[in-house]
C-alpha cells in the first residue's frame, strides 16, 4: 500500500515537525519535550558533546555525549543538558511518524523502536554525526518548505529510525510480529493514515489481514474500546485540536475530516462531546485551556 501525503491545506510543517539547534550553555539546562503543541510528539535527541540526564519516574539516567535518544511521549519526563552540552532535538507529530515508519510488513520493526526510550551510542564512529546531518537537513527544509520539502523530511526521519534500529540491535524475533500488539500497532498506523477517509473497519481489518471479528476482539481486550470508537477518538482528537488551534471555519474543518457538511461534523462532534463545536471551541479559547476530548489520547495506544 503507498504511503500518503499529508494535505497541505491541512496542517503546515512546522506545526506537525519540530527542529532545534541546541547551543552549548554556561549552566545547565532543562527541557521538558512534551509539553504544549508538542504532547504527542516523538523526540529525537541528539547530544554530541557534554553530559545528558534523563529524569522521569522520580528518577534520572546521566549520560555522556556523543549520545542519541528517541523520546516517546511523556510530559513528565524531563532532560537536563549538562552545561556546555549541545546538539539537536527533534520532533515528529503522529502523523509524520505514521508516514516515516510506513505501512509496509518490516514498519513493524520501526514502529517498535519509534514508540519506546531508545538510547543509543553507537560502535561506529559516525553514527551521532550521522544522525546530526540528518537533522541539519531537517532543518534546511523546514525553513525552506517548499515543493518536496515534507517528502524530504520525512525520509530524514525514516533514516533517523533506521539508524537507532540498527545501532539498538533489535531483532525481528522479540518483536512479535504476530501477536496482538503488533496487528494493534498495525491498526494505529492505519488510522493515521486514513481517519480523516471516513474508511470502514471492515477496511482495515482486510488491510491488516484479519476478520472484523479478530480486529474487534484485540481492541476490545486491549483498549477496552472498539475499533471504532478508536477511530472516532483520533477524529475527535484532531477536531479539538484544530478548534482550538486554528482559524478555520466549522465547515473546512468539516470537509478536511471527511465530512459532507458542517452539519453532520456538527452532529458528530455534539453526540461525542455533548457540545456544539462552536460551544467547544468558544470554551477552550476563553478558559485559555487545552483540548482534552473522547478520553484517553491517542498516544496511549501501544
Amino acid at each position: 500500500m503507498p504511503n500518503e501525503t499529508l494535505p497541505r491545506d491541512v496542517q503546515t510543517l512546522a506545526s506537525l515537525v519540530r527542529a532545534e539547534p541546541l547551543r552549548p550553555a554556561l549552566r545547565s539546562v532543562i527541557l521538558r519535550p512534551s509539553r504544549g503543541m508538542y504532547e504527542e510528539f516523538t523526540h529525537f535527541l541528539l547530544v554530541e558533546t557534554g553530559d545528558v540526564t534523563i529524569e522521569a519516574d522520580d528518577s534520572g539516567h546521566r549520560l555522556e555525549g556523543p549520545v542519541a535518544m528517541i523520546l516517546p511521549p511523556a510530559p513528565a519526563m524531563a532532560v537536563r543538558l549538562g552545561a556546555g552540552a549541545g546538539g539537536w532535538l527533534l520532533g515528529a507529530a503522529p502523523p509524520v511518524r505514521t508516514e516515516a515508519v510506513g505501512a509496509k510488513a518490516e514498519s513493524g520493526l520501526l514502529q517498535t523502536v519509534s514508540a519506546r526510550l531508545v538510547v543509543a551510542q553507537g560502535e561506529d564512529g559516525r553514527f551521532i554525526p550521522d544522525l546530526v546531518h540528518l537533522a541539519e537537513q531537517i532543518h534546511r527544509e523546514m525553513h525552506r518548505e517548499t515543493r518536496g520539502s515534507q517528502m524530504a523530511v520525512v525520509a530524514c526521519l525514516r533514516l533517523l529510525l533506521i539508524s537507532f534500529w540498527r545501532e539498538g540491535s533489535f531483532d525481528p524475533a522479540t518483536l512479535g510480529r504476530s501477536s496482538e500488539l503488533h496487528l494493534l500497532q498495525g491498526f494505529r498506523r492505519l488510522v493515521e493514515l486514513h481517519f480523516r477517509s471516513r474508511m470502514s473497519v471492515a477496511d482495515y481489518a482486510a488491510l491488516l489481514g484479519v476478520t472484523y471479528d479478530r480486529l474487534h476482539s484485540i481492541c476490545r481486550r486491549s483498549q477496552q474500546r472498539s475499533p471504532l470508537q478508536l477511530v472516532h477518538q483520533r477524529m475527535m482528537r484532531e477536531a479539538a485540536i484544530r478548534l482550538e488551534r486554528s482559524g478555520e471555519t466549522i465547515q473546512e474543518i468539516a470537509h478536511s475530516l471527511g465530512f459532507g457538511d458542517a452539519t453532520e461534523f456538527s452532529h458528530f462532534f455534539k453526540r461525542k462531546s455533548r457540545m456544539a463545536p462552536s460551544t467547544f471551541r468558544a470554551r477552550v479559547r476563553d478558559a485559555g485551556g487545552t483540548a482534552h476530548i473522547g478520553g484517553a489520547s491517542f498516544a496511549d495506544w501501544p
